[in-house]
């Protein structure tokens, strides 16, 4: 991921658009099709809830610092052209070829890779830190069992989980 967010550059407009958005996906574990129906009052706060698209579920989001200063950049935006929704672009496949740009740019597999990556990876740092409870709460999933399919169990997975427990000590 650290690759793939350093592959923006953030003084050319859809660079810095595209960055915006991918980093709240990160950030807060929305699915694309979540991030699209926000509106520019509900990341007013940094506390809000959504009827998530997919499950039709009632779903908490929560909006760390930088999410919610990402977020007022996009809704300020989004006001000056007189939108309501904070994502100017409606269509989900413009997310999808982007992320596969960045990708090649980032020297990342852009087949490897798609926005639901973004969620079962800051899902599986979250299990990592705090546990699969923990996890399971931020996905909002019913069941443990759905969670469970999200982790990654991988070596390099496992290493990297040590470095980031560990804090370098």
């Amino acid at each position: 991921m650290k690759l793939f967010f350093e592959s923006f550059n953030l003084g050319k407009k859809s660079d810095w658009y595209y960055y915006h958005v991918f980093r709240i996906q990160y950030l807060t574990a929305l699915r694309i099709s979540d991030i699209m129906r926000l509106t520019t009052d509900q990341v007013k706060t940094k506390h809000f809830y959504i009827i998530e698209k997919k499950t039709k579920k009632k779903r908490e989001v929560y909006l760390c610092d930088e999410a919610f200063t990402l977020s007022q950049s996009l809704r300020k935006k989004a006001e000056d052209i007189g939108s309501k929704y904070i994502l100017t672009k409606k269509d989900d496949s413009s997310y999808r070829r982007a992320m596969k740009i960045y990708c090649r740019k980032a020297g990342v597999d852009p087949d490897r890779v798609s926005t639901h990556t973004l969620r079962k990876t800051i899902a599986n740092r979250v299990a990592i830190l705090k546990g699969t409870k923990a996890e399971s709460r931020l996905l909002n999933h019913s069941k443990l069992s759905t969670t469970e399919l999200y982790l990654d169990n991988s070596q390099e997975t496992v290493e990297s989980a040590i470095d980031l427990v560990s804090g370098g000590v």
